[in-house]
Formats: C-alpha cells, sequence, structure tokens
C-alpha cells in the first residue's frame, strides 16, 4: 500500500490509519520485550494504551474514508471538509471525540447504512465479530478518555490499584500466598521495617488484573487493523 510511503498530510484519512497502525506496532514490539517470569513493572501499561490509542485511530480511519470515498456528507458539511462524527445527538469533531464506544456505534451505522456499497466489494467479509460490542464497551467504560493507562488516577486507590502487579498485604496473608502457590520463587515480595525491625508494610506480586482487558485490546486492536487495511486496499485502491 503506497500511501505508507507518503507524508501524513497527504493521506485520504488525513494520517489517522497510518498513525495507528505505528501505535499498534509500538505495542507489538513492546510485548515481545516483556520478560517471561511476568511483568513485575507495570510494562502493560504503556502497551495497553498504544493499543487503545490504536483502535481510536482505526475507528476515526474508517470513519474518515468512508465519508470521503462515497462522498456522505457530515451533516450539513460536505464529505471533503475536516471529519466529523455523529455521537446520537450531534455531530463532533474527530479531534475532539475520544470515546471508542460512540466511534464505534457510528461507523457500525456507516457500515449498516451503506451495506449495498460493501456488499458489492467481493473480496472482503465486512462482516464483525459478534463480541466486538462487549469488546467495545468494555474498553470504553474503563477508559472513556484514553487516560486510564497514562496517568495515575489522582485520589482514587482502589481504581488505580488495578494497574499494578505489586499488591499491598498483611505479612500473614503474604506467607500463606507463598505457601499456597505453584511456584513460590516466582512472587516478588517487599517487606518494610521500622527502626526495631519490625514489619510494617508487606508487598506481593499478584494476578494480573488487566489480563482481560490486555487481550481484548489486543484482538480489538488487530481486528480494526484488518478493517482499516481492507479499506486502503479495496475501496482506496492502496492510497
Amino acid at each position: 500500500m503506497y500511501y505508507m510511503l507518503t507524508p501524513l498530510h497527504t493521506h485520504i484519512d488525513f494520517g489517522f490509519g497510518a498513525t495507528g497502525e505505528a501505535f499498534k506496532r509500538a505495542a507489538d514490539n513492546l510485548e515481545e520485550s516483556l520478560p517471561e517470569k511476568g511483568d513485575v513493572l507495570n510494562g502493560r501499561l504503556p502497551i495497553n494504551y498504544l493499543r487503545r490509542h490504536a483502535i481510536e485511530l482505526f475507528l476515526k480511519s474508517a470513519i474518515t474514508i468512508i465519508h470521503k470515498q462515497l462522498t456522505l456528507p457530515y451533516g450539513d458539511k460536505p464529505s471533503t471538509t475536516i471529519p466529523y462524527a455523529f455521537d446520537g445527538s450531534k455531530w463532533v469533531l474527530l479531534t475532539n471525540l475520544h470515546s471508542v464506544k460512540k466511534l464505534w456505534t457510528y461507523l457500525k451505522t456507516l457500515f449498516l447504512d451503506q451495506k449495498s456499497f460493501f456488499d458489492s466489494v467481493e473480496r472482503v467479509d465486512w462482516s464483525f465479530p459478534s463480541e466486538v460490542d462487549s469488546w467495545i464497551f468494555k474498553i470504553d467504560n474503563l477508559d472513556p478518555r484514553s487516560t486510564f493507562f497514562r496517568y495515575p488516577t489522582l485520589n482514587e486507590n482502589e481504581t488505580d490499584s488495578v494497574k499494578s502487579v505489586m499488591i499491598e498485604s498483611p505479612t500473614p496473608d503474604i506467607m500463606d500466598r507463598l505457601k499456597e502457590s505453584d511456584s513460590p520463587t516466582g512472587k516478588l515480595v517487599l517487606l518494610l521495617e521500622n527502626d526495631a525491625g519490625e514489619i510494617t508494610r508487606g508487598f506481593i506480586s499478584g494476578e494480573d488484573t488487566l489480563s482481560e482487558i490486555s487481550l481484548i485490546l489486543k484482538k480489538c486492536s488487530d481486528l480494526f487493523y484488518g478493517t482499516h487495511a481492507a479499506l486502503r486496499c479495496e475501496v482506496c485502491g492502496g492510497a
């Protein structure tokens, strides 16, 4: 696809898709670099952020391409203008819209409304897995503004606790968990003492509480990368 060798501002989708590809590729490369014994230092956070952002960019690219190629206006604005999406009540600039739920809902409407056109592009199966709605809703519920994986959630310790592999626990509980673990040597433990040598706080590596959303983000980024590639090849002719 020759668009990858041209400047972003010349792309039919203003560079949304190519930028999404760059974020997805960075996430995939980072994931390959994680240690086999587990992600103790929260390396999943940037990977999840990169994939979540890639999904947003792929959705925006698809909306822009469909409007441009099928000359569909954005309400009272022409298809050639800066792109918008309908959020259920009003038209919103794509650059101001970060909810993957709203973007996906609108894109799904476009595919349904333009079904006859997409049916004519016979080399591609334009259907989506039935799980996509639930995947998107879970992503949006956790991270509606693409900030969850980028910043600490100030004054919301319970919200932020799920981001960390290390969890605080009473010392007896830590010892019990080590006894019960199939691989205690694979656990990382930190015990803090006071000046009298008494243990005051304890931390132990736990289960990856973000494993489900990490998998969903990977599946979605792979899926919408494929959608993006199909649109560029079969609808845009490689442009």
